[in-house]
C-alpha cells in the first residue's frame, strides 16, 4: 500500500448510497465496508476476524454490524459485542474486533482514510454558502490511474478539443502564459481565460470565462470558473484509486446561478466526463510518468509539470511511474 496515500482522504460513496445495508468499496486494493448507525457513518476493513467473511454482505442491527457467517456483532468502535455460538455470560476474546478506519461525510460524499489523516478534508467556502446550490456527480469508474484523472482535470489545453461542442471550440485553442503558485501547501494556477459557450445564450455564443485550478491534495483538485455578471461555478474532484490502473471519481459542483433544467445540466456533465474517460482509458502508460523527460511538455502544460513534480516530492508511488 502506498505509504503516502494511506494517510489521504478518499471519497468512496455518495452519502445517499449508504442506507440501511452495509456497502463494500475498494481503496488501494483494500476491501472496506461502510455502514450507518444512529451514531453516524463508519468504515471497517471488510473482514470478520473469525473466518474471513466479508462484513459487507451482512446486516446492520441494533447499531451493530452483523457478520453473515456466524452472526458475530461489531459495535461502531469495532468491538465484537456478541458471539451467538458462545455460552451466555462467556467473555469475548480481546482479539475479537474489526479493524476500523476514520470516516466522515462532507459535500454529500463519504470520505475514508486508511491511516492517520495527513490533513483535514478540504474546507471550500462556496460549498457552505447558501447562495450556491450543490450537485454531486458520479461514481465514474475509470480504467486509468487516479493521478492521470486528476492531471487531466488540472489541464487547460484539452478543453477545446476533447470537449468541443460542449464547452469550447478548437478555434480558441491558444493558452496564454500563466503561472503556478504554492499557497498553503496547494498548487494554484493564475487566472486563465478560456472561451466557452454561454449557458444563458440560446445561440450558444462563446464568451471569455476565467478559470483558476488548484491541486488541494495529491488526488483531490478544485476548479473555479467565473462567467461574468457575478456567475460562478466551482467543481471539486476527488479520485479514489482502486489499484494502480483503476479509479473511481466523484465531482461536486457548486453554482450561484440557475443552470436551467437540472436533469439536462447533469446529462451534459456526464457527457463531458465520458469524453475525458475516452482519452484517459487510452493513454499509455496508464500510470502517470513523474519523470519530466518521459513525455514532451510545453508552456501550456505548466500545471501538469508542477503537479508531477509535487507528486514526486510527496513520494506518491501508486498510479505513477
Amino acid at each position: 500500500m502506498d505509504e503516502v496515500l494511506v494517510n489521504e482522504w478518499f471519497a468512496v460513496l455518495k452519502s445517499e448510497e449508504v442506507k440501511e445495508a452495509p456497502v463494500q468499496v475498494v481503496v488501494m486494493g483494500e476491501r472496506v465496508v461502510v455502514f450507518r448507525t444512529s451514531k453516524g457513518i463508519h468504515a471497517f476493513k471488510d473482514l470478520c476476524i473469525h473466518r474471513g467473511s466479508a462484513l459487507s454482505i451482512g446486516t446492520v442491527k441494533n447499531d451493530t454490524l452483523v457478520c453473515p457467517y456466524h452472526g458475530w456483532q461489531y459495535d461502531s468502535d469495532g468491538n465484537c459485542v456478541c458471539i451467538p455460538a458462545q455460552a451466555k455470560g462467556a467473555s469475548i476474546p480481546l482479539k475479537a474486533r474489526a479493524q476500523t478506519y476514520v470516516c466522515e461525510e462532507k459535500y454529500g460524499l463519504v470520505w475514508v482514510c486508511l491511516g492517520a489523516p495527513a490533513a483535514p478534508i478540504p474546507e471550500i467556502e462556496p460549498y457552505a454558502d447558501p447562495a450556491f446550490s450543490t450537485h454531486v456527480f458520479g461514481p465514474y469508474r475509470i480504467n486509468s490511474s487516479s493521478a492521470r484523472v486528476i492531471e487531466n482535470f488540472l489541464d487547460y489545453s484539452h478543453l477545446m478539443w476533447v470537449h468541443q461542442g460542449y464547452l469550447s471550440d478548437p478555434e480558441y485553442s491558444e493558452i496564454a502564459n500563466y503561472g503556478v503558485n504554492r499557497v498553503n501547501g496547494r498548487l494554484v494556477t493564475d487566472e486563465v481565460t478560456i472561451f466557452e459557450f454561454d449557458f444563458d445564450d440560446p445561440d450558444r455564443a462563446l464568451i471569455p470565462v476565467v478559470y483558476v485550478k488548484e491541486a488541494y491534495r495529491p488526488l483531490t483538485a478544485f476548479l473555479e470558473k467565473r462567467f461574468g455578471a457575478g456567475r460562478v461555478m466551482c467543481i471539486l474532484m476527488a479520485s479514489c484509486p482502486i489499484d494502480e490502473q483503476t479509479s473511481v471519481t466523484y465531482t461536486v459542483h457548486a453554482i450561484n446561478f440557475d443552470p436551467g433544467e437540472i436533469s439536462e445540466y447533469m446529462a451534459v456533465n456526464d457527457a463531458v466526463m465520458m469524453q475525458d474517460m475516452v482519452i484517459l482509458e487510452n493513454q499509455k502508460p496508464e500510470e502517470l510518468p513523474l519523470d519530466l523527460q518521459a513525455e514532451l511538455s510545453l508552456k501550456s502544460d505548466l500545471m501538469s509539470i508542477a503537479y508531477r513534480k509535487w507528486l514526486a516530492e510527496c513520494g506518491v508511488k501508486l498510479g505513477t511511474v
